[in-house]
């Protein structure tokens, strides 16, 4: 009975116009292409570094480039989970990339985005296991946010695509 409503939902999915945003292997050829056009500017700092070398990873950049991609981030903490002597059992870390989109004839913006992510961790008496869980935190985050931007491109891509049909 399960077999047969996967199938009907797949049936139903092709009838409607319904295009996957990756073919099973990764990417298409055409994704594959336009992604490698997005040249990524340099984001300051070792998180930068990190989102920069991860996007330039999942984006193939390399040929010439017809976007670029600009990245800053904006990282905050937040203590909570008070004990009675008012000292923060937890920390709430947040991560905000503010990305501009921008076509490289003509600077053109194509989209400006914010986009964030949070996580938290247990504040401990080691000061050592505290700032790992902080730095190991926002490199997860970082990774994260790229991985979003990444599909964010590829979507508009996708559009761009189906507007040109």
């Amino acid at each position: 009975m399960r077999g047969l409503l996967v199938i009907a939902a797949a049936l139903l999915l092709t009838g409607c116009g319904f295009r996957p945003l990756y073919e099973a292997g990764g990417s298409s050829r055409a994704m594959q292409a336009h992604l490698a056009g997005v040249e990524v500017a340099p984001i300051a700092d070792r998180l930068g570094q990190v989102m920069r070398n991860r996007l330039m990873d999942r984006l193939n950049a390399g040929g010439t480039p017809d976007y670029r991609l600009t990245v800053t981030l904006e990282q905050s903490t937040q203590g909570y989970g008070i004990r009675p002597d008012a000292a923060a059992t937890q920390e709430q870390l947040t991560l905000v990339a503010h990305v501009s989109f921008t076509k490289l004839d003509g600077e053109e913006l194509v989209f400006v985005e914010d986009m964030r992510a949070r996580t938290s961790y247990d504040l401990v008496l080691s000061d050592f296991a505290t700032v790992t869980q902080r730095e190991d935190s926002a490199r997860r985050l970082a990774l994260e946010l790229a991985e979003r931007i990444h599909r964010r491109l590829a979507l508009y891509f996708t559009a761009r695509e189906t507007e040109g049909q």
